[in-house]
């Protein structure tokens, strides 16, 4: 016990708290730091005032309906706009966004992502501080540089979203929760749990696993695992952490949200663990994924093998929890990315003393390899990245929307929007055009009302696989349909070319071809009115 603690005693006096800690590197290696910063940062600025439809469309752009309906109510004091799934998270996001467009006096989506971006950009900065606790140096800023280019990440660190948000702040409480066990008091753990909640708040519960495994594995290494689960600070730690996103989720009634994610029974089904699988493989990429669990076995006894134990343990947990979203929502995986950062990090570690050893002869002992050790860094960093670029393309088979394509489905929403007059009371069921022919993509369907300034409800997507049996599908569309008609009183029908050819919709168009008349419709899309009948 005492040498536990007089090993943390030491890593508390080599490495001192805070930004002033990372300001305090040696200069080669913070000139270094700061280029990857920098380089990061810049490259997602890249199109950054293009549609926001590289990644996740649907999240993003319920973000952008959301900030565009808290502009209004600044304005005017009426909140009218609002994503038909309405508000799910806290929407820290989406009120700075919206603060800004008064500023500005207009919408800018790229001030909400030029956020996300440098959420990212500082969730590395204490990405190092922690790496460098647990790593050699050359290590710990390898995993930096991974954190900061792997391919998804780069991706989703600058999306309209509160994930990029939440990884900073969940890296942040990392951090914090390290500075407590390596030298415990009362003002480090209130810190720590303050933080901790911040981070749970930002998209609750979605991290909290992570960061109460990270904090039960080190009070387990340093206190053992009786007095760790009947300690106080213990106690006072996950209260303090979830009682502001359990209070957000009980005063919004948000019960329906989690019973959407959390099912069970999926357990059972292997396309569950299937799809969880490549989720996390399109996320991290699988080379990488797999030199983490090795990295896991290569770390040192004690703190640092405890606290990235803790790291994988809560993401496991979570997804057995979040059965639904973690297997069909990659981002929901974007929590991965740091502790597989720190997970390279011994693997990186492990290569630069191989090399080092294979070197020696060549370059004359330690002072040579020192000088090439920076490259020898940067050499393996390369290398990780591209392994896991090459497995997120194989994994996922897919490719960003081009701008030229973007332009023109931006056009197509606004004409939509003008056809039916903004209405805000409409009935949608949207797809696009691709490469490939007609794709149903439902995800562009918030990105429709949002650049055709209309709102309405989304028709339940037909189901792809066909094991309706031809029962169950008799009248089941005028079912649906006058269920919405009596509770919205809609207006108009916009329904995508890529569904109206689709199998699976044969009842809807008999339904609405039968009863209402087509209003417009153009390359991509039908509109039928529905203020009067045929």
């Amino acid at each position: 016990m005492n040498a536990k603690l007089g090993y943390m005693g030491k890593m508390s006096y080599l490495h001192t708290t805070g930004i002033r800690s990372f300001l305090r590197e040696p200069p080669v290696r913070l000139l270094i730091l700061g280029f990857l910063l920098v380089t990061a940062f810049c490259l997602r600025l890249y199109g950054l005032d293009r549609p926001p439809m590289d990644f996740a469309p649907q999240r993003q752009y319920h973000g952008a309906l959301l900030a565009r309906g808290f502009y209004e109510w600044w304005l005017t004091g009426d909140l009218k706009t609002v994503p038909p799934d309405g508000i799910i998270e806290p929407p820290i996001l989406e009120l700075i966004a919206s603060l800004a467009y008064l500023v500005f006096g207009e919408e800018h989506l790229w001030v909400p992502r030029l956020l996300s971006a440098l959420f990212w950009i500082v969730g590395g900065v204490f990405l190092y501080l922690s790496a460098k606790r647990l790593l050699s140096p050359n290590a710990a800023v390898f995993s930096v540089f991974f954190y900061l280019f792997v391919p998804y990440g780069v991706l989703a660190g600058r999306a309209f979203m509160p994930d990029p948000l939440m990884v900073m702040v969940s890296v942040i409480s990392i951090f914090t929760i390290l500075r407590y066990h390596e030298q415990p008091s009362t003002r480090r753990l209130l810190f720590a749990a303050v933080v901790s909640s911040l981070a749970v708040f930002v998209k609750p519960g979605i991290c909290l696993f992570q960061i109460v495994g990270a904090f039960v594995s080190l009070a387990v290494y340093r206190q053992g695992v009786r007095r760790s689960l009947t300690s106080p600070h213990l106690l006072v730690f996950i209260v303090l952490s979830v009682l502001p996103s359990g209070l957000y989720g009980l005063f919004l009634h948000q019960q329906s949200q989690v019973s959407d994610k959390v099912v069970p029974q999926l357990l059972l089904k292997s396309s569950f663990w299937e799809g969880w699988l490549t989720s996390a493989g399109v996320v991290a990429g699988f080379v990488a994924l797999l030199g983490g669990l090795v990295g896991v076995l290569l770390l040192g006894k004690g703190l640092p093998r405890a606290l990235v134990t803790g790291l994988w343990g809560g993401y496991f947990l979570f997804g057995l929890t979040f059965t639904e979203h973690i297997s069909t929502h990659p981002y929901y995986s974007l929590q991965l990315i740091p502790v597989v950062a720190l997970s390279l990090g011994p693997v990186a570690d492990l290569a630069m003393k191989y090399l080092s050893e294979t070197l020696k002869p060549n370059y004359g002992g330690r002072s040579g390899v020192h000088s090439y050790g920076r490259v020898i860094v940067l050499a393996l960093s390369i290398l990780a990245l591209i392994l896991s670029a090459i497995g997120n393309r194989q994994a996922t088979g897919w490719l960003p929307v081009q701008p030229d394509r973007a332009t023109a489905d931006v056009a197509t929403f606004r004409e939509i929007g003008e056809v039916v007059d903004h209405s805000r009371r409409t009935i949608v069921l949207f797809g696009l055009y691709t490469n490939q022919g007609y794709y149903p993509e439902p995800e562009y369907t918030y990105a429709l009302m949002y650049h055709g300034q209309f709102l309405g409800d989304n028709w339940p997507y037909p189901s792809q696989k066909g094991e309706r049996r031809e029962e169950t599908r008799e009248n089941r569309a005028e079912k649906l349909f006058f269920r919405r008609y009596s509770k919205y009183s809609p207006e108009y029908f916009i329904i995508s070319k890529g569904w109206w050819m689709r199998q699976g919709t044969e009842d809807l168009k008999t339904f609405l071809t039968e009863n209402y008349r087509v209003s417009a419709q153009g390359d991509n899309y039908v509109v039928f009115d529905l203020k009067n009948k045929d």
